[in-house]
């Protein structure tokens, strides 16, 4: 790993600047082999502590260590470029970025409480989790190939809309929104294929038990990663802000007006994504911006 490399060089390097110690100052004891996630996050640490070391001790140039500081903080950071982002006030969601309609429909509400991508389905009062027999979110594979209709099989109804775009596996995503109905499910996440039947997605299920989860979606159906298993209630007429992030090695929080709510680890995608969905099974939602940051 060249990066891992020049961070360990950076490190031997300033361990030398501080100077040797003795014996009994020595802090360094056997490094355990892991996986490559898991050296990198050890390396930056161990840097960040002599960085922060050095700095006390006046040990060694200050633009040198700045110049190391920077380096960590931005390996630290997955999260570089802006892959992702519509705020809807162009009253248009064609075009800058394109969005498509695969089922339902969406309109964008430029006045009043519910600003943004607009959607709105007769929600039902109880909607199952994932995995149950009524999960017809978490079990749309392909929804991006399905007619547009707002009719399914079964008689359930969703409004789906996603745009193609290129999303690094580690991601950073802000969606705000509002939620008028204690009732119902929304979805929403990258997604990997054309079919969009390889994806993660967060399902807000307002009023509901749990409230939120983070699903991964594959060949075999819905897996639950992980839940907040406490009733959300975001339907107080104001936007409610959720931050979902996803690191190098898999580690993703979701958080929810700047509280974390869900903390996981998963691995079982490990591609890029190509593109974002939103689903909307059940309720009142407006989506009034989303922002999506990774890599190139």
């Amino acid at each position: 790993m060249r990066l891992s490399m020049f961070l360990l060089v950076g490190a031997i390097g300033l361990a030398a600047a501080a100077g040797p110690l003795s014996a009994q100052e020595t802090r360094y004891g056997a490094w355990a082999q892991a996986d490559d996630g898991g050296e990198v996050r050890q390396l930056l640490d161990s840097l960040k502590g002599l960085i922060d070391e050095a700095e006390r001790a006046r040990a060694a140039d200050p633009v040198f260590l700045k110049d190391l500081r920077d380096l960590v903080n931005r390996y630290e950071n997955p999260w570089q470029t802006r892959l992702l982002f519509d705020d809807f006030r162009d009253g248009d969601f064609t075009r800058n970025p394109v969005w498509s309609v695969s089922a339902g429909q969406y309109v964008i509400e430029t006045r009043g409480t519910y600003i943004g991508l607009r959607s709105s389905i007769a929600a039902a009062a109880a909607p199952a989790p994932a995995g149950g027999q009524q999960d017809l979110a978490g079990a749309l594979l392909g929804a991006l190939l399905q007619p547009r209709t707002t009719a399914q099989p079964g008689g359930a109804q969703f409004a789906s809309i996603y745009t193609a775009v290129r999303i690094s596996n580690a991601f950073a995503l802000r969606l705000e929104l509002t939620s008028k109905e204690r009732a119902g499910r929304l979805d929403f996440g990258p997604y990997q294929g054309a079919s969009g039947n390889l994806a993660y997605r967060l399902a807000y299920r307002p009023g509901a038990r749990p409230g939120l989860q983070l699903l991964r979606l594959g060949p075999q159906g819905t897996a639950v990663i992980a839940s907040y298993d406490q009733p959300l209630a975001l339907e107080d007429g104001w936007p409610h802000v959720v931050d979902w992030t996803r690191d190098r090695a898999g580690a993703m929080t979701v958080a929810v007006d700047g509280r974390t709510v869900i903390t996981a680890s998963d691995l079982g995608l490990r591609d890029p994504f190509d593109g974002f969905l939103v689903i909307n099974s059940g309720g009142s939602y407006a989506i009034r911006s989303i922002a999506v940051d990774g890599t190139k």
